[in-house]
């Protein structure tokens, strides 16, 4: 009698975790396709391209744009760039907790970014450029600490850089570029040491340009170009970017001397100090830089004659 009851509330319990475990999995990718509707739902879509394509009469997976994962089965990319697409982003695409890519580039989506989806932990790439998103850029996003690519270039934001981007520890591609960005630009940046481009170009951020303490290996590109930076570029601070290859600071209020230690940069192939209001003369050390293609030092009050490119 007691080995049939037992046998029994094994039998219940066995089928209840199958019909559990069955639940979750359904409701997981309903989830999915829920967030994905509501994106829908959110959007002129001119070309027709997610009416004709996404339909819950079709598996997800299957959607234009959307990729998913073979272990779990739960959308890891959603690409929907350059489709013309007009609209907002709804609070429910931070459902998709198996996310890793999202692009929705060369569209027309604007309003603020929503808070939920800081709760995409698996981001690793994130591109929203060229669009229309207002507002400021949110503190949040530094909680993504997954994110290799970060795009939010040529958008309407304003206010300052967060200083919780430097919590972007695997951070490789930074763009904030094209955008109204005030203030100074945060320290906390420098400090990725994994970062390869970064570029803040076209903004009107001021301020000198922080100091780095560290080797930054990675970093190849750097853009501040068109922006309203003062001060004078630290004697010390190429010292810190041995593989840097494209150095770009046109167009802002920069004073001082040009450091000798950028001449340390062997791998550089070209920069850019134009429209500045730097002084005294082009080092001969130049000449060190034998990778160089390309020097943009005019508008300056540099002595002497130099030939510029």
């Amino acid at each position: 009698m007691g080995n049939t009851f037992l046998n029994l509330a094994l039998l219940i319990i066995f089928q209840f975790s199958i019909r559990a475990t069955f639940s979750m999995k359904l409701t997981t990718i309903l989830t999915d396709q829920s967030a994905l509707l509501a994106l829908k739902n959110h959007v002129y879509d001119p070309e027709n391209v997610l009416e004709t394509n996404w339909s819950s009469s079709t598996h997800v997976c299957n959607w234009f744009g959307v990729s998913c994962g073979s272990k779990h089965h739960r959308v890891t990319a959603l690409n929907l760039s350059g489709l013309e697409l007009v609209g907002t982003l709804p609070p429910s695409l931070g459902n998709l907790s198996f996310l890793s890519l999202i692009s929705i580039t060369n569209n027309s989506f604007h309003g603020r970014l929503p808070v939920q989806l800081s709760n995409l932990r698996r981001l690793k790439h994130l591109s929203f450029g060229n669009n229309s998103f207002s507002g400021e850029i949110p503190s949040w996003l530094g909680s993504l600490t997954e994110l290799r690519s970060f795009f939010l270039d040529h958008n309407n934001l304003k206010g300052v850089i967060p200083f919780s981007l430097g919590n972007l520890s695997k951070l490789e591609i930074l763009n904030l570029s094209g955008n109204q960005l005030l203030g100074s630009i945060p320290s906390s940046i420098f400090n990725i040491s994994s970062l390869q481009k970064m570029d803040l170009s076209n903004n009107m951020l001021s301020g000198s340009i922080p100091s780095v303490s560290h080797d930054l290996l990675s970093i190849e590109l750097i853009n501040f170009n068109i922006n309203n930076l003062t001060g004078h570029l630290s004697k010390d601070m190429f010292d810190h970017f041995p593989n840097l290859k494209e150095l770009h600071l046109s167009a802002n209020m920069l004073s001082g001397r040009i450091p000798m230690s950028l001449f340390k940069c062997k791998k550089l192939q070209m920069f850019s100090l134009a429209f500045n209001q730097l002084e005294g003369s082009l080092p001969v050390e130049i000449g060190n830089l034998s990778m160089l293609q390309r020097v943009y030092i005019a508008r300056n009050h540099f002595e002497g004659n130099h030939t510029y490119y």
